[in-house]
């Protein structure tokens, strides 16, 4: 990896982790938003369900200047694709330009403006993740453009050898799948792992048995379906959970519930239907 300091020279971890995150921040600055964004705080949070967060002039010095925050969750690093890291912080660097060069909705809204913004660097945004979803929403995830520069920039920074020197020794737990990106057209791609496509040939029917836990013998380099592989791996994996912590079952009876808007925290019994009335948002179960 590219680094002006080595990583393997560096004996802290924390500085081992933020070099990593600041290093993909810069390169995706570059690439992606002509190196127009400010310098921001990367930091970590731990909320259940979400992979990442934009939150606008959250630290300030002693002189009163103001810098925003980006924050990652650790504990989707271990199993989940690199790229969709990558999405994540490009995501919420999106978020960083329009509230530095555009006009952001209510808090927690993801606008036309921001659309376009996604949709200008080659990340799709969806509600579903895939194409046919809204683009607009309080809850927006994305898709990777082929053709789009997004893509190209990984394929970039994954030929560097990047990676992540500490990951959380409790993950979020995702069953294997393939990584797909999208044509213009809208027809789903296989990726390798370093980003580059998959080679396809020919249609071929994909069986489903009640014991596939795995995508062994199920899609590979040379047998694939293009525009079809997206559907196929809903048939497979649509009944079973996103994701599953790792992380051994909290002891205490009360139940945490957390604002995805502006972070607020309360506890309770389970199964309570609670709401943040600054964001007229309901709070989720992230116990």
């Amino acid at each position: 990896m590219k680094h002006n300091i080595s990583i393997q020279e560096m004996d802290e971890p924390t500085r081992q982790i933020y070099d990593v995150l600041i290093y993909a921040f810069n390169f995706f600055n570059k690439k992606l938003f002509a190196d127009s964004l400010p310098k921001c705080i990367i930091t970590f949070h731990r909320q259940r369900k979400v992979m990442g967060y934009a939150a606008f002039d959250r630290w300030t010095d002693k002189s009163g200047d103001k810098v925003n925050e980006i924050a990652v969750n650790p504990e989707y690093f271990m199993h989940y694709p690199l790229i969709e890291i990558f999405q994540t912080i490009c995501h919420e660097m999106v978020h960083i330009w329009q509230i530095c060069y555009g006009t952001p909705s209510r808090r927690g809204y993801h606008n036309k403006e921001w659309a376009k913004k996604m949709r200008s660097i080659g990340l799709i945004p969806s509600s579903t993740g895939q194409p046919g979803g809204a683009e607009t929403g309080e809850y927006m995830m994305d898709y990777i453009l082929l053709e789009g520069e997004f893509h190209e920039a990984c394929q970039e920074l994954a030929g560097t050898g990047f990676d992540f020197p500490w990951v959380d020794a409790f993950p979020m737990f995702r069953l294997e799948r393939p990584i797909l990106a999208y044509t213009s057209n809208e027809e789903s791609v296989e990726l390798q792992r370093n980003f580059y496509p998959k080679a396809y040939k020919h249609e071929r029917t994909l069986p489903i048995t009640a014991d596939d836990n795995t995508l062994e013998g199920f899609i590979d380099e040379t047998q694939a379906t293009v525009g079809n592989a997206a559907e196929h791996l809903d048939a497979l994996y649509g009944e079973l959970p996103e994701y599953q912590s790792t992380k051994p079952p909290l002891r205490s009876g009360k139940t945490k519930y957390t604002c995805r808007g502006c972070g607020i925290n309360a506890w309770g019994k389970p199964n309570l239907k609670l709401a943040c009335l600054e964001c007229n948002l309901e709070l989720i179960n992230i116990d």
